[in-house]
């Protein structure tokens, strides 16, 4: 599973890559995140180490979270151990799902991509539709072109932290190769990674062709605060 063998390096790896942005994005997230929903129930689909859903369960939501990666899932339990929260946090994928409902789900910071195969897809965002209450909301963005284009997405090299990220064409049609290398000094000594995995490069055609058949409609609304970002974020809701 992605991200499993440096589940614990994660968030200092995003931290020592992107520095006060990394923290300023969440937050821009967030107040996005509370204008579309002031209060309520979240769905947080791929939540990783709990980015976005520890700061929402301290505003207030009603937080059910949902990661595929036990050892994502690993620190973000821990991570709720030590700041005192507790809610539920499901280890399995978003199709798989098969717990409480929420007027709005999340899959953001392109959690779409890591599923490569349509009829998963639909799955998937079916199964969001059958978890959201009447006239529930789903806010997601997909990675933008520019995001696929360069075939090195990455490459630092700091004496304290190295990370190279690259993303090559598989060979098969919008399906990219995912492959990321990387050290860094962690808990006072020097920890190495590696990761590889498939990604799809998803066009917004065929999206909203499967949000279609799912029962989700396109709101219509624009996010341009997130212009540049490299992502497009789009709200959808239950029919």
């Amino acid at each position: 599973m992605s991200h499993d063998n440096w589940s614990k390096l994660y968030d200092k790896v995003y931290q020592l890559t992107f520095g006060g942005i990394y923290e300023s994005f969440t937050n821009t997230t967030l107040r996005e995140i509370n204008k579309i929903l002031p209060a309520g129930s979240i769905l947080d689909f791929g939540a990783g180490t709990g980015r976005l859903s520890i700061p929402l369960v301290q505003q207030g939501y009603e937080v059910i979270a949902v990661e595929q990666s036990s050892g994502m899932v690993d620190v973000f339990k821990e991570k709720c151990a030590e700041k005192g929260l507790t809610f539920p946090i499901y280890p399995c994928s978003i199709a798989n799902y098969s717990n409480g409902s929420a007027d709005l789900a999340l899959a953001v910071f392109t959690v779409l991509s890591y599923i490569i195969d349509e009829e998963e897809m639909l799955k998937s965002l079916q199964n969001i539709t059958d978890h959201l209450n009447p006239n529930g909301l789903f806010f997601f963005d997909l990675p933008d072109n520019v995001f696929f284009a360069n075939p090195v997405l990455f490459n630092i090299n700091r004496p304290d932290f190295q990370r190279k990220v690259t993303i090559n064409p598989s060979g098969v049609h919008q399906i990219f190769n995912y492959r990321e290398q990387g050290s860094l000094v962690f808990d006072g000594a020097t920890k190495n990674y590696e990761d590889e995995f498939p990604i799809r490069q998803w066009d917004w055609a065929s999206i909203d062709r499967l949000l279609v058949m799912a029962g989700l409609t396109n709101t219509g609304r624009t996010f341009p605060t997130f212009n540049g970002t490299g992502s497009t974020y789009k709200l959808y809701q239950k029919r």
